[in-house]
């Protein structure tokens, strides 16, 4: 597949060094690009206090939470329910943040998950929730109701931090999403995920994967951005089907994630918030460009180079 394709525009910086490794000697006839996602960054950004949808915001909150107000930390999941992204361990890393935390201070906290609660492709969170969820102290909302960008923005914007464990995953959108709306975020180290946690290689780059260092899976570099914090895997595995033999699987442990949720918990709001802000710089700088405009300008470029150089 790859060695009938002229251009191949990588998502991530792994997908990029998978099309190399694949074509060995054939990638050099080859342009192979990295293109990574894109974000309407005026769709996606930080709520400030004299914005006009202020009100707005407000009342959706109340929503969200069912008219609780005494809500004050809150992490946020937005994905499938499906058994890759991992829900029921977020779930029980959650849990245990909450036992870590102790019962008082778990009461002023949520998890809201804007997923289907029961998924044929993954499981039934609410049977998930409700075994390991004790409601006098650990809060756990599900959003299911399908929501405008307005609103999505919304719920970026009342979280505190929003997580993704998949154990594997192409890009992970909704860090990106975060990330553009000056939100932290926590994320295993896995797939294109990596990307967006900007980790730094020895010679002080953002680190791309090699032959050598395929994947950031098992901690080689541990520096990174401000605005994420990772968690690795305590599990690698090789995982696969009959269409796909195999596939690493990297499982993060509950506890790791509630440590992690733990730190963030620890900075004061304002510290949250400014490196929330760092990351929405940083995605929007020229470095990275997860903006729909910059990755429409690269995918055209690329295309127009193709045009340029291909010789029948």
């Amino acid at each position: 597949y790859y060695n009938s394709c002229d251009l191949l525009m990588g998502i991530s910086k792994q997908t990029v060094n998978i099309n190399k490794l694949v074509l060995a000697e054939k990638a050099e006839d080859k342009i192979i690009k990295y293109v990574p996602h894109g974000i309407n960054s005026k769709q996606f950004y930080k709520i400030e206090k004299d914005n006009e949808l202020i009100t707005e915001y407000e009342n959706f909150k109340k929503t969200v939470f069912k008219g609780r107000t005494d809500i004050e930390f809150v992490v946020f999941f937005n994905s499938r329910n499906i058994r890759r992204k991992s829900p029921s361990d977020l779930i029980a890393g959650y849990r245990v943040f909450c036992d870590k935390i102790g019962k008082e201070a778990a009461k002023k906290c949520a998890l809201v998950m804007h997923t289907a609660p029961v998924d044929q492709n993954g499981t039934d969170l609410n049977k998930v929730k409700e075994a390991l969820c004790d409601p006098e102290y650990v809060n756990v909302f599900f959003s299911t109701t399908k929501i405008n960008p307005i609103q999505m923005n919304g719920m970026y914007n009342l979280a505190d931090v929003t997580m993704l464990i998949s154990s594997n995953e192409g890009w992970g959108l909704s860090l990106t999403e975060s990330m553009l709306a000056g939100t932290m975020t926590i994320s295993n180290v896995t797939g294109g995920m990596q990307d967006q946690s900007r980790f730094v290689d020895e010679n002080g780059e953002w680190y791309t994967p090699s032959a050598d260092i395929p994947s950031n899976h098992r901690g080689t570099y541990k520096e990174h951005g401000e605005w994420n914090l990772p968690v690795f895997p305590d599990n690698i595995s090789l995982a696969g089907s009959v269409p796909t033999p195999y596939i690493f699987d990297d499982r993060c442990s509950p506890e790791a994630v509630a440590d992690r949720l733990e730190e963030v918990f620890n900075l004061p709001k304002e510290e949250r918030d400014a490196r929330g802000l760092k990351g929405r710089e940083w995605a929007m700088s020229e470095e990275a460009g997860f903006t729909a405009k910059v990755m429409s300008d690269r995918i055209a470029e690329a295309i127009e180079e193709t045009f340029e150089t291909y010789v029948p």
